[in-house]
């Protein structure tokens, strides 16, 4: 009889019990006695003669079994290795090892406490809840670990039946099996998500202690050989804003953007409010890995479910790490400043604005083109529009709400005030350079002197 057919029998034969009475006396053999004559009693679920089976099994249920523990642990082993992957990957020691003596004690602890008539106590159960821990650091998958069980119990069943005349019967053996799994499995698989947990939490915090180091220019590689982890040569500094959302849902994006990363052990990393900084290791061959940042960015965009901005430089080596930071935290900065859109930025998308903006005489004659519109910020706004919808009158209107006239309007009083046409190709470059001047000189520090133009 198979697994299927007797959990079938198992099934029926209780819910006879229930229809013709009260259950009677377990037998020799584990077998229950049901009166034939027993109308009017109380009617007995399935489960709760399951229950009776597996509390009460015969006395020559553990006895027919245990010389045949080492046998069937074996057998597990062998058909775990042969039909899970994951355990192919282990080494010979736990293989012939931890692996069968654990099966052997599981065994042991079934029959034991089967023939007792009682569920395995916490103590006897530390064993293979140790057990399936330590799989976790090893890194086996959950469902492998608990693979390990059914396996076992199928082997036990299929070798305590075979033969014309099994050596345990089939209706408690099934039963006791049933009832030990349901005791053993969720322990283990509740050890296991505890011992993952504390993994993954020692690997974010070895990353970002590594991060930290990296970034503040001290040596890092004998605390990654501490840490059991493998330093890159050069890594593409990148510094990462999350975009903003609305009441609790900063606290959802940073915690999906985090488990994303911890999926990517190699990328160290470090958050701090709204933002963070990533190590990203890059080949040592070519001239720069933008592609596996691109590609990391994007996985973060889905997993926050909005995009983020992000800038990026790279470091040649470890100590030019804090300089790479500095780098890209500029031209973070200044992305973010120029208004532009979500996405990654490099120094050289924005190089032209980053020379803009730095201190200097330059800085201040460029920025004093706009000193005639100070005080008449709907002159600004105008023209910030209007070089954000790329010279187009009709976007540049909707976009400031106003008709198509007021803006022809307000272009004429810009021209008038500065000398530039924001509509000429050669003064409309300047002007650009003009407003990204000066809104540098504001941000920065003083602004440059008071023009001599007229209100608009």
């Amino acid at each position: 009889m198979d697994d299927t057919g007797v959990a079938a029998a198992v099934a029926q034969g209780a819910a006879e019990g229930s229809a013709a009475g009260p259950v009677g006396p377990v037998g020799a053999e584990g077998a229950v006695a049901v009166p034939a004559s027993a109308a009017g009693a109380a009617a007995v679920s399935a489960s709760a003669a399951a229950t009776v089976i597996a509390e009460r099994p015969p006395p020559g249920f553990a006895a027919s079994l245990l010389p045949r523990v080492p046998e069937i642990a074996a057998a597990t082993a062998a058909r775990l290795t042969a039909e899970i992957p994951a355990y192919r990957l282990l080494p010979d020691s736990v293989l012939g090892g931890d692996l069968v003596a654990n099966t052997e004690a599981v065994l042991k602890l079934f029959l034991t406490t089967a023939a007792e008539g009682r569920p395995p106590t916490e103590q006897e159960l530390a064993t293979p809840v140790a057990w399936g821990a330590e799989r976790a650091r090893d890194g086996v998958p959950l469902e492998a670990v608990l693979r390990v069980y059914p396996l076992g119990a199928r082997q036990a069943w299929e070798l305590a039946t075979a033969g014309p005349e099994p050596t345990a019967d089939p209706y408690a053996l099934v039963t006791g099996l049933l009832a030990f799994l349901g005791e053993v499995m969720p322990k283990v698989a509740e050890a296991y998500l505890r011992e993952q947990a504390d993994l993954d939490w020692e690997q974010r915090e070895h990353g970002r202690n590594l991060a930290g180091v990296l970034l503040a220019g001290r040596p890092a590689r004998r605390a990654a050989e501490r840490y059991g982890r493998t330093l890159a040569e050069r890594y593409e500094v990148v510094v990462l804003r999350l975009p903003e959302a609305p009441g609790g849902a900063t606290t959802r994006i940073l915690r999906a953007v985090r488990s994303e990363l911890d999926g990517d052990p190699e990328v160290l990393a470090t958050f701090k409010g709204d933002g963070g900084v990533l190590l990203v290791p890059l080949a040592p061959p070519g001239p720069g890995g933008g592609g596996a940042t691109r590609k990391l960015l994007a996985r973060l965009d889905t997993a926050a479910e909005l995009r983020c901005t992000a800038a990026a430089a790279i470091a040649q080596d470890h100590g030019s790490i804090p300089q790479a930071q500095t780098e890209a935290s500029e031209v973070l900065s200044l992305a973010e400043d120029l208004g532009r859109a979500p996405g990654l930025y490099r120094l050289a998308d924005l190089a032209v604005e980053y020379q803009l903006v730095q201190p200097g005489p330059a800085r201040d004659a460029l920025a004093r083109v706009l000193a005639p519109l100070d005080g008449q910020p709907h002159l600004i706004a105008t023209l910030r529009e209007f070089i954000a919808a790329g010279y187009r009158r009709g976007e540049a209107a909707e976009a400031l709400t106003v008709h198509r006239n007021t803006l022809t309007y307000r272009l004429g009083r810009i021209r008038l005030l500065t000398g530039h046409d924001a509509t000429d190709p050669t003064a409309a470059g300047r002007l650009s350079a003009a407003l990204t001047a000066y809104d540098a000189a504001r941000r920065g520090g003083p602004g440059p002197g008071p023009g001599t133009g007229r209100a608009g």
